[in-house]
């Protein structure tokens, strides 16, 4: 299957799909790619920080190796432009970590979901517990600004990939944000939404889970609260 391919063989969208990775204590890459194929999706490049050993079992896929350490703020950031480039023409820019699963079946119910009504800025396909309370099934608009948690896994629509990679605010993250601008993805999202009026969606329940015990920028940090969805939906209904 393709990326302009949809589970049944026919025409779908063309997704410009992209995983951002660095070296982990406990390695859960190949966890994520395992879930992205269930979900749908096999065309995928990774954006890979320097020190990443990678085994024979990933070597079809395309990587794009960073020669310098860059964070996940600037791994993100270029990582989304480089698919920009590279694919011009995508119906929809998934940018994904590499410690998250997926609902099964996710390309093929985004593909006829998407997108929902309003000025969309992102779609986060990951839903932290705190931001599912008392909504129902399908997305809802979660305007957090920089309390936005959803950096798992964020689909932007092309129009809006573009906005975001050319705003002087999120650039400038790089060189006033917190912790030397190396972090923050999703604190940096979800304020330009709002600042741009655009919607920041989540969907409920989640349909991506956290699944990294440790992490790579918060050594002490445990896979709890903000970092975990309490209502995540394995697979879709047959």
């Amino acid at each position: 299957m393709t990326d302009t391919e949809s589970a049944q063989g026919l025409p779908a969208w063309h997704w410009a799909v992209g995983v951002t990775t660095a070296p982990r204590r406990e390695p859960t890459l190949a966890r994520t790619l395992e879930s992205l194929e269930s979900a749908g999706w096999r065309s995928i490049r990774l954006f890979a920080e320097p020190g990443l050993a990678l085994t024979d079992e990933f070597g079809q896929l395309t990587v794009s190796a960073r020669d310098q350490r860059l964070g996940a703020f600037a791994n993100f950031y270029l990582g989304l432009a480089e698919l920009v480039l590279r694919q011009p023409l995508a119906a929809a820019y998934m940018m994904c970590q590499d410690d998250v699963v997926f609902t099964a079946g996710l390309r093929t119910y985004l593909e006829r979901s998407l997108w929902p009504a309003g000025d969309i800025g992102v779609v986060s396909v990951y839903c932290p517990a705190h931001a599912a309370v008392g909504t129902a099934f399908g997305f809802h608009r979660d305007d957090r600004r920089w309390q936005a948690c959803g950096a798992h896994c964020y689909v932007f629509p092309p129009r809006s990939a573009r906005r975001f990679l050319t705003s002087i605010e999120v650039l400038e993250h790089r060189i006033s944000g917190p912790a030397q601008g190396e972090r923050n993805i999703d604190s940096v999202v979800g304020r330009w939404c709002h600042d741009r009026g655009l919607d920041y969606l989540v969907h409920r329940p989640s349909l991506a889970q956290h699944i990294g015990a440790t992490s790579t920028l918060y050594p002490t940090a445990r896979n709890v609260g903000r970092r975990a969805a309490d209502d995540f939906l394995e697979k879709f209904p047959t």
